[in-house]
């Protein structure tokens, strides 16, 4: 089996009970931020394991607008950050799967980019689909009134 079909099948495997748990405890404005700026973590994780500091800096470079989307989402609850955090989960997937087109980053795993692109694209999607529903929990869980 290639390594591309086991990160999917990983991937599949543990997005879909992560959103079914988040969903049921409602903590989709608190968790889905957090997780997403941690990914560029991971990532750096990854090039500490291949002892390339080049691979770090470039993977901090690249992680920041996820970092601080992920930061400013998780701060400010309103329906235009609930788009722009599904945005952001979205534009992560693509970064996975055009990840060695950037640059190569030896620590990765090679089952690693397609498992991280099906959970974003995912979550993503999740974010999207239930934007009506989960504004409600945004405007449950802030403490300003969102704009209609």
């Amino acid at each position: 089996m290639s390594p591309e079909l086991i990160g999917i099948a990983v991937g599949i495997g543990v997005v879909v009970p992560t959103i079914y748990f988040i969903r049921k405890r409602e903590f989709d404005s608190r968790v889905w931020p957090v997780f997403l700026f941690t990914l560029p973590v991971y990532y750096m994780l990854f090039g500490l394991l291949a002892m390339n500091g080049t691979v770090i800096l470039n993977e901090l470079l690249f992680g920041l607008p996820y970092i601080a989307t992920g930061l400013i989402v998780w701060r400010i609850k309103s329906r235009l950050s609930l788009y722009l955090i599904a945005i952001a989960w979205l534009s992560h997937g693509f970064y996975d799967y055009y990840h060695d087109l950037l640059f190569v980053n030896p620590g990765v795993f090679s089952w690693y980019p397609a498992f991280c692109a099906v959970v974003d694209l995912a979550v993503g999607g999740y974010l999207l689909a239930d934007s009506k529903r989960l504004t409600q929990s945004f405007k449950t869980h802030s403490s300003e009134k969102l704009p209609e």
